[in-house]
């Protein structure tokens, strides 16, 4: 009986190799800069290190952190189609408001119509405008906002992380 003959196959060299991409990764940092720079902070690492922890050890720099985190914080709590509805709402509200000013600039001919439309609505326009089921549908969303502003600016906070997570925290 015939003996079985072993034959590894080589791959195919489909493209360069680890240490040739690591070769043109090294030659793309040195072309553009980086080896340079990379070199420069790790010699100065004490005289930055000392610059960096001097400029973070400031109040303002640590308040700043602090609120950085927060907002972090909130965002995290949102869901991403929550947080889109309210950003394309708050957009095109911005837009009617911005718009509502270009519609008289663009428009001066009608403006004695406008100021119909526009001037106060007086005794018995407030009560109509009391009765108008749209208006109040679009107001409730802005009272309930107001309200639960000021209900939440009223809450005491003794640090934000502990107002997050409602676990208690030490330190600054």
């Amino acid at each position: 009986m015939a003996e079985r003959i072993s034959h590894d196959v080589t791959p195919p060299k489909i493209g360069p190799d680890a240490q040739e991409e690591l070769d043109r990764l090294v030659q793309t940092l040195h072309e553009h800069g980086m080896l340079r720079f990379a070199n420069d902070v790790v010699a100065s690492n004490h005289e930055l290190l000392r610059i960096l922890v001097g400029g973070l050890n400031k109040p303002g720099t640590l308040n700043a952190i602090q609120n950085l985190s927060v907002i972090a914080m909130t965002l995290s709590t949102l869901p991403p189609e929550r947080f889109n509805q309210v950003m394309f709402a708050l957009k095109e509200g911005i837009e009617q408001v911005g718009n509502h000013r270009h519609d008289e600039e663009a428009h001066p001919s009608s403006k004695e119509q406008d100021k119909e439309k526009d001037s106060a609505p007086g005794i018995t326009g407030v009560y109509r405008m009391l009765k108008d089921d749209e208006l109040w549908y679009a107001i409730k969303p802005i009272l309930a906002g107001l309200k639960a502003f000021s209900e939440r600016l009223d809450r005491p906070v003794d640090k934000p992380v502990t107002d997050f997570t409602g676990k208690p925290t030490e330190g600054p």
